[in-house]
């Protein structure tokens, strides 16, 4: 019985990821929100503070979008557990209209992973990590010359 229960979870936890995913790629802010529990906490690695509760994170993705509207996210693999899903992905598009010059934005791509922490169908946690300074660098790219050389 109970690893029926299991692969319910898992399941359910499947569905919600993707559905996040789907939400992501079409840019749906109100429905990406739908899948966060109310004091949900979203951090990404080009965050300088993690964004808590609902609101906060309609205003992440809000601007998110608005900034980067060609950003698209293609998962590689998943992995769940019962309270757990880790997806590792490669997300693209263009950059910021620089000077409110549309040609003076920039492509880029950057693989990363996102770890999602699931209670009662809703994602309390997740974390997106992913070299921030590489998306960078692929947008303005005279910071390659500015900034000390990375091993």
């Amino acid at each position: 019985m109970q690893l029926r229960e299991n692969e319910n979870q898992v399941d359910l936890h499947r569905t919600v990821v993707n559905q996040w995913i789907e939400a992501f790629n079409g840019h749906n802010v109100p429905a990406i929100v739908s899948l966060y529990a109310d004091n949900a906490e979203l951090y990404d690695s080009g965050m300088k503070r993690p964004r808590r509760g609902r609101t906060e994170i309609e205003q992440w993705f809000t601007t998110r979008f608005r900034t980067l509207p060609s950003i698209t996210y293609t998962p590689a693999s998943q992995l769940f557990t019962e309270d757990r899903a880790a997806v590792t992905w490669t997300t693209r598009g263009y950059g910021p209209r620089l000077l409110g010059q549309g040609w003076l934005s920039r492509p880029f791509q950057v693989d990363g992973v996102s770890i999602f922490h699931l209670v009662d169908g809703h994602i309390q946690q997740q974390r997106g990590y992913y070299d921030h300074l590489s998306a960078l660098e692929q947008i303005l790219p005279p910071l390659k010359w500015l900034l000390p050389r990375r091993l």
